[in-house]
């Protein structure tokens, strides 16, 4: 899907999201954590301040650019136009890891019961994160404007 043109990509992303319908939640968050381990990677493509700069979900798959921050924004886009969406907590919380810097963008279902963006393919839980880890910021519903789209 990563190398169509934009119009066939948009095209390709919404069939897979009309497949996650279909799904129960656990498998369609895998299937998704799978999906977006695929795509390609572009480093500090977005930043995380302003948020009303975000690109819409077309925008970010017609784009097709993707840092940590933009996946994590993918994934929740993705479940978030589904089914699941229409009653499923999204959101995507920052971590920073206070030993090498690194941060964390997380897409968060369920109160982070399903944590997406930790490791690539995976679904974990927010308890299986590492403890050192500590939350930046959290973005939710409002912030992400999920039921704008």
């Amino acid at each position: 899907m990563w190398k169509l043109h934009s119009g066939d990509r948009i095209g390709h992303w919404r069939s897979f999201r009309k497949f996650l319908d279909g799904l129960d939640l656990e498998t369609a968050l895998q299937q998704t954590a799978e999906f977006w381990q695929q795509c390609p990677y572009e480093p500090f493509y977005l930043d995380r301040y302003p948020l009303d700069q975000w690109p819409t979900p077309w925008e970010l798959i017609g784009e097709n650019y993707y840092c940590d921050l933009a996946k994590a924004l993918g994934i929740v886009y993705t479940m978030g136009l589904t089914v699941h969406g229409e009653w499923l907590d999204a959101e995507i919380h920052v971590y920073n890891d206070p030993t090498t810097g690194y941060t964390y963008n997380l897409a968060a279902f369920d109160h982070g019961k399903y944590m997406l963006n930790y490791r690539d393919g995976t679904v974990v839980n927010k308890e299986s994160l590492d403890k050192k880890l500590q939350l930046v910021t959290v973005y939710g519903n409002e912030q992400l404007k999920l039921k704008e789209y």
